[in-house]
């Protein structure tokens, strides 16, 4: 049932994001080239044609980092929102948690358990280090190297913000009797959720570099939120979280992987402007 619907919420996605993600991108684009229009009639610019030129070429770069910060913004008042309520001890908080996690346990048969205990297996440590292996492995032999590097500082950082975060907020985890794997460690945020989050993230990013059709576009991010969707509830359906940690590190993967994204995309975007002029 749970394979079937992790298929059909992937197609659901695919099929949004194949609509939506071509008029997104025409309209950035128009708001790029009518700013850079404007920019020519009136202001500074309007007194200095010679510097249309450089304004145009940096306005797509000004435009990323806006809405990169936009997003970043959001993921990271939805975290602090939370890390607050878990450093209160917010009883709406863990009422709701509580409830969350009866459910869950409630809820459990065979299959369920089969598919979250793969998800979760993806989503750990040892899964994302062996797809990242993997990827890495590919990348070396096609000569990406900023991209292998981009992939180690953001699974690298990642895995050094989580494990900060952990010790700040030393939230304990659900009763170990109510578990059905082994968890060690502190609970706030998710790991997996955080790791997921930013790996699957990642690759989604470099998808999204290499393919050239919308509709394996949408296909390639669909693929990765689907999975980490399925990653962060496979947490606390298998007893080893509370809802609000997975949220949080969904929330905090977002953050990191959109500052990540930003700053790497910015740099290649500006290198390429000053190579370009000096063709």
């Amino acid at each position: 049932m749970l394979f079937a619907l992790f298929v059909a919420v992937f197609f659901l996605l695919w099929g949004f994001l194949t609509l939506a993600l071509p008029p997104l991108w025409r309209s950035l684009a128009t708001v790029s080239n009518r700013a850079a229009a404007t920019s020519m009639r009136y202001g500074i610019v309007r007194r200095a044609v010679h510097a249309a030129g450089p304004f145009r070429d940096y306005l797509p770069v000004i435009i990323l980092v806006a809405a990169g910060a936009l997003i970043a913004g959001m993921a990271g008042d939805g975290f602090l929102d939370l890390a607050e309520r878990v450093r209160a001890n917010s009883p709406a908080l863990e009422h709701f948690d509580r409830f969350v996690h009866d459910w869950a346990v409630a809820r459990r048969e065979g299959q369920a358990t089969l598919f979250f205990d793969v998800m979760s297996t993806i989503g750990g440590p040892a899964g994302l280090a062996v797809l990242g292996v993997l990827v890495a492995a590919m990348l070396l032999w096609k000569r990406r190297f900023w991209w292998i590097a981009y992939l180690a500082v953001t699974s690298g950082g990642a895995a050094l913000l989580v494990g900060e975060l952990k010790r700040f907020f030393a939230r304990s985890r659900p009763d170990v009797a109510e578990m059905l794997m082994r968890a060690n460690g502190y609970s706030f945020p998710s790991g997996h959720a955080m790791g997921s989050t930013v790996v699957f993230g990642a690759l989604g990013y470099l998808a999204f570099r290499v393919l050239r059709e919308w509709w394996q576009r949408a296909a390639a991010i669909s693929l990765a939120w689907t999975v980490i969707l399925s990653v962060s509830l496979s947490r606390v359906y298998l007893g080893v979280h509370w809802i609000s940690d997975v949220t949080a590190g969904v929330a905090c993967g977002i953050l990191w992987i959109t500052t990540a994204t930003v700053a790497y995309e910015t740099m290649r975007r500006i290198r390429r402007i000053r190579v370009g002029r000096r063709m």
